[in-house]
């Protein structure tokens, strides 16, 4: 069930982008405005099913009979909260993300560049020689995108499972994650070289085994963390 409801957010996710992008196309004036447009819509969606993981996972934990349409409580309990979440997550990443040059942020092969090796390989030069020149602004800008994604990935739990207001659960999930910090990037950072190898070696196939096993990760350090 869990590898149904991942191949259904996989679908969900990729209409929602594909809808994200034609409404974000109407500020193509401004590309910090579209991508912001976009990843907001795109983040609140993802962030409605990603919850459904967790409201899934506790019914089950304590013995609940489930079923499928339980992956889909994120969209039925608490939702302004978690839209209200999600907006301020995506906002936050944009913001951080103007610390990298404008190059970087909107590189896009074109489609001739994607049909010729040589004039492909001449574009990831140029965007390299970009990056060097800019690798303080880069390793800041990662830093910071990591730091805002373990501080906040609680929120969303806050605010679906435990019925908290927007602004409450970003508060709660950062007095939570920052004491805990190092333990929290450690248990990511080992479930990715986990789940790198697992998508390669299975031509991406894989996913449908990790996704969910990341996902029930996260929510099990939210719940362990809660309990103490």
């Amino acid at each position: 069930m869990y590898t149904a409801f991942t191949l259904f957010s996989v679908i969900v996710s990729f209409v929602v982008a594909t809808v994200a992008t034609g409404i974000g196309g109407v500020f193509s004036f401004n590309a910090f405005i579209q991508a912001t447009v976009i990843a907001i819509i795109a983040g609140i969606v993802s962030g409605l099913l990603n919850v459904g993981f967790a409201h899934f996972a506790r019914k089950d934990e304590a013995g609940e009979d489930v079923e499928f349409g339980h992956f889909l409580d994120g969209f039925r309990i608490n939702v302004k909260s978690v839209i209200v979440v999600m907006v301020a997550m995506v906002m936050l990443s944009q913001i951080a993300s103007l610390l990298m040059p404008q190059e970087l942020m909107t590189f896009q092969l074109t489609e001739e560049q994607s049909q010729d090796f040589e004039l492909m390989m001449m574009a990831f030069e140029d965007l390299s020689e970009v990056l060097q020149a800019n690798m303080g602004s880069f390793y800041l800008f990662v830093g910071l995108q990591i730091f805002l994604s373990i501080v906040l990935m609680f929120a969303p739990y806050f605010a679906s499972l435990n019925g908290k207001d927007g602004l409450e659960s970003l508060a709660d999930s950062i007095k939570l994650a920052l004491p805990n910090f190092l333990k929290i990037f450690l248990a990511i950072f080992l479930v990715t070289l986990i789940a790198i190898p697992v998508t390669v070696l299975t031509i991406g196939l894989g996913l449908l085994v990790i996704v969910p096993f990341m996902q029930l990760v996260a929510y099990d350090i939210f719940a362990q963390l809660t309990e103490e």
